[in-house]
């Protein structure tokens, strides 16, 4: 989903007012410039980052119900997501429907490595939230390490239990997705990016041209515009850009969301840019009374664009004590 103009400028409105002192705004560092309580004015663009945020993550989850339903054969949509996921029987099926591939590949010789020797075992009646959903979770877990896939890749179990976590699982289910890729299971569209993106690097490049404008390159640019970053944003060839001093790669996901491929997963790019903008630093002066205007306290205040991991943790351990 592609941002409107207005909540775009809205949210980045949000960003750099809020907890940001001026110089002109009084001598209380506490104060923001509309003479708000700083701490309040920070909780409000809390929320709005993590609207965002729930923004950013539908295409993904749009993508993967799409992948799920048509390989499963389940009406699953971005609206009951969760629900029909929660008992972690369909999870259960598509490890086991990979696990029937991978024995093909390697019976019929396209695949030489040995297999994991896991058993999978599930009720198929399990109900939400009960305690075999969870040993139905842990188990679809257990298989998903089996086959190599890392700790900080597999959400915890509660996370899907509980629907605490949803960021998290929609990651695994991406790279459960990888894992179906390489036994010839047909991925969804994100990952069919992913190997476009690893064979165009792959290529040699024998001639460099200049890159043409496109339709993705317009987009592009009227984001960047919106979330007033253009000057950051700049193109080097189709589909790859330098975004803050980062090659970064950009695709149009079904011709309506324009995502960035960060790391191993995706973000839609008005969260990238907005979560990348430099850090912003001000310098104030506290007055000091007898002393000239020119002499003072001087102290920079910093605005930091990421969280610790002791937030993010705190976060994490709050929202799931709420259920």
């Amino acid at each position: 989903m592609i941002m409107d103009g207005k909540k775009i400028k809205n949210t980045m409105t949000t960003v750099r007012e809020a907890g940001l002192s001026r110089p002109e705004a009084g001598l209380d560092p506490r104060m923001t410039a509309n003479g708000a309580p700083k701490e309040e004015e920070e909780c409000h663009v809390s929320q709005k980052l993590a609207v965002l945020q729930e923004e950013s993550l539908k295409p993904i989850k749009e993508d993967l119900a799409e992948w799920i339903a048509r390989t499963l054969g389940i009406d699953i949509t971005t609206d009951n997501f969760l629900e029909v996921l929660d008992n972690g029987v369909h999870l259960c099926n598509l490890a086991k429907l990979i696990q029937g591939k991978a024995e093909e590949c390697v019976q019929n010789g396209t695949y030489d490595e040995p297999l994991p020797r896991v058993s999978l075992k599930y009720r198929n009646n399990a109900t939400s939230g009960s305690w075999f959903a969870r040993d139905n979770t842990a188990n679809f877990l257990k298989w998903c390490k089996a086959y190599g896939m890392a700790d900080d890749q597999m959400f915890e179990t509660e996370y899907l239990v509980s629907h605490t976590g949803e960021k998290s699982v929609l990651m695994t289910i991406l790279e459960l997705a990888r894992i179906g890729y390489k036994f010839g299971l047909d991925p969804p569209n994100l990952i069919k990016m992913e190997k476009e993106i690893e064979k165009e690097e792959e290529e040699v490049v024998v001639e460099v041209k200049p890159p043409k404008p496109s339709g993705l390159d317009a987009e592009v640019r009227r984001i960047a515009f919106l979330c007033k970053c253009h000057d950051h944003v700049k193109k080097l060839g189709d589909g790859k850009y330098l975004i803050f001093g980062k090659v970064v790669q950009i695709r149009f996901l079904k011709n309506r969301h324009l995502m960035v491929r960060v790391g191993g997963g995706w973000d839609t790019l008005e969260n990238y840019l907005i979560h990348h903008r430099p850090v912003e630093v001000f310098e104030h002066k506290r007055l000091v009374v007898g002393e000239p205007h020119d002499i003072g306290n001087k102290y920079l205040y910093f605005k930091s664009k990421y969280r610790s991991h002791a937030q993010v943790a705190s976060e994490h351990n709050g929202h799931a004590h709420a259920h």
